[in-house]
């Protein structure tokens, strides 16, 4: 059912429980898990050069947190498979599990406070609105 499942992933605590969640259903359905880290250039960055260094700036910071979840995945023995993008997070997300035929989206939440959401918009709330795939949301 659940065999190729997509994490937003950004090496947060939250992102680390979504992905801990996702590899356990990955085991149970034997299928595998990708993991996408969505980088946010820089407002009004439209030229390729300036996505490009967005990029490679996050680059160090993702280290860490691929690292763990690649150790992660191999103790549980799930296959795993991570990427990088630049762009808005919701939208990316969606895209990657559309273009990919992902079976589900697992996210983590970050706990928003009311007027955080409003002004800032929820990645979880905008992917459980748009994707064309079940969302699980882990708290």
């Amino acid at each position: 059912m659940f065999r190729e499942i997509l994490v937003g992933y950004d090496g947060s605590k939250s992102a680390r429980k979504a992905l801990v969640a996702a590899l356990e259903l990955a085991l149970a359905f034997h299928g595998q898990v990708v993991a996408l880290a969505v980088v946010r250039p820089p407002e009004f960055a439209e030229l390729k050069g300036e996505i490009e260094n967005a990029l490679e700036e996050a680059t160090g910071p993702l280290a860490e947190a691929f690292r763990w979840a690649r150790e992660t995945a191999k103790k549980k023995g799930v296959p795993l498979r991570l990427h990088r993008q630049a762009g808005h997070p919701a939208e990316m997300l969606i895209r990657f599990a559309e273009e990919h035929h992902t079976d589900l989206i697992v996210l983590g939440r970050r706990g928003l406070t009311p007027v955080q959401r409003w002004m800032l918009g929820s990645v979880s709330e905008r992917v459980l609105r748009y994707a064309s795939c079940p969302v699980m949301v882990v708290h």
